[in-house]
């Protein structure tokens, strides 16, 4: 007993670091919706997966309590990296891929899972079963449904089985110090749902159930159709916001608020597409143009959205300059860091891992660093200046990505200031879209 209390200690306290790292990793953070997690039963979290661990690690943070969750079984041969992802609570569970033989070891894991649930522990599995970098979502597996009723068929005449979905927004897939969008959605009560539906099938309770998830999971994030207006359709939906605001009147700037009005764009340019196809995609195909060109120009949309642009040039150098100094410091305190990102980073394809590779290196490295330039700047000046180090070190790898992200969007605006031709484009897109929605609603 004395060994599980020290090790939920040492859990909790590792839990107070990894909440701030993770935290750390954003420019800004909004959570929505936690007044919707039940308080009288089981919960299993079901988010939807698009950038690897940073999705998990989302839902921990959620709140201060300790969650389990499933990872890929082929993570844990290693002896001590199964240690270590055991102390996270975390658990194996095999995929189709890794063959049915090993596919049987899942119902053990589903065993634990459910007593887990008993414990009234959250429990949260990514039910598309893998991660895409897109603001979509894969079919979800059965894997979730199946827990749940098990989960269910143990204890649920003492409490009920909720599954509740979890949607993350990212700013930027691939891009350290993004922003993240999480909201919870309405629950699924299972217990209830085979209380209603007990004259059903297994499997055709699970359909039903798959099909409910996919559709509260669809209510709570940018979900674009998977086809060839995909790319069209989300630049559009970003590009069309300023004017969107206004229709809207949605104040602040927040995220969710962003989050709105990119969904109502995305709404009607789907029903645009039927109502009046041609038209509709002869403006989505000069949206794809014009996006392939500020991409190759490096103009970013904050650059394009921007109102007062001359202005927005003029505070950027300021503060450049003004942060430069501190920048050289950061620089070379955090260059074995960054070049150790950089070099992971390049040995992925995958770049929806770049994020998760750089939020783990920070975890790792700069608490270590942070130790030896205050040691080192102690024994060579003074302990004053140890302490001075120390301090000056402690932002000074987010500092460095924030100077990079500013020095990006100053290049973003000069670029999108000398491209005249572009900026008539895209008054012509905003245009021909005003026109085609008018049309639409005729």
């Amino acid at each position: 007993m004395a060994k599980i209390q020290d090790k939920n200690r040492y859990y909790f306290l590792l839990r107070q670091y990894v909440d701030f790292m993770f935290k750390s990793a954003y420019r800004r953070v909004e959570y929505y919706g936690k007044e919707n997690i039940p308080q009288d039963g089981a919960i299993i979290y079901a988010p939807n997966h698009s950038n690897t661990l940073m999705d998990a690690l989302a839902v921990l943070v959620i709140d201060k309590e300790a969650k389990v969750f499933v990872a890929r079984a082929d993570v844990f041969k290693h002896p001590i990296i199964l240690k270590i992802l055991t102390f996270l609570k975390m658990l194996p569970i095999n995929r189709k891929r890794d063959g049915i033989a090993n596919l049987a070891k899942n119902e053990e894991i589903t065993d634990i899972v459910v007593d887990v649930l008993h414990d009234k522990i959250p429990f949260c599995i990514l039910p598309e079963g893998t991660h895409r970098a897109k603001h979509s979502l894969l079919p979800l597996q059965k894997g979730i449904f199946r827990i749940a009723l098990q989960a269910h068929d143990t204890f649920g005449h003492k409490m009920p089985v909720y599954i509740v979905p979890v949607g993350i927004e990212f700013g930027h897939y691939f891009r350290y110090r993004s922003s993240l969008l999480l909201q919870i959605g309405n629950p699924i009560n299972v217990t209830q749902f085979v209380q209603e539906h007990s004259n059903m099938t297994v499997p055709e309770q699970i359909n039903i159930l798959k099909d409910d998830l996919t559709k509260r999971l669809k209510q709570i994030i940018l979900y674009i159709p998977d086809d060839e207006n995909y790319g069209a359709t989300l630049e559009l939906s970003q590009l069309y916001s300023k004017e969107q605001r206004k229709i809207l009147n949605l104040k602040p700037k927040t995220i969710l608020n962003n989050y709105i009005l990119a969904k109502k764009t995305i709404e009607e340019v789907g029903v645009s597409l039927k109502s009046n196809p041609q038209d509709m995609q002869e403006l989505l195909n000069k949206v794809n143009n014009f996006s392939g060109e500020r991409h190759r120009f490096r103009i970013g949309m904050n650059s394009i959205l921007k109102s007062h642009i001359r202005l927005s040039l003029i505070w950027k150098t300021g503060l450049l300059l003004l942060g430069f100094p501190y920048f050289v410091f950061t620089s070379i305190a955090t260059a074995p860091v960054t070049l150790l990102s950089i070099w992971l980073c390049s040995k992925f394809k995958d770049k929806a891992f770049h994020n998760t590779l750089r939020y783990l290196i920070s975890f790792l490295l700069l608490p270590v660093f942070l130790l030896i330039i205050g040691i080192v700047s102690g024994i060579i000046c003074s302990w004053i200046w140890g302490i001075i180090f120390a301090i000056l070190f402690l932002p000074s790898f987010f500092f460095l990505h924030e100077y990079l992200r500013l020095l990006r969007l100053l290049v973003s605006d000069i670029q999108w200031l000398t491209h005249r031709n572009l900026r008539r484009k895209y008054k012509e897109i905003i245009m021909s879209w005003e026109k085609i929605m008018y049309i639409c609603k005729k």
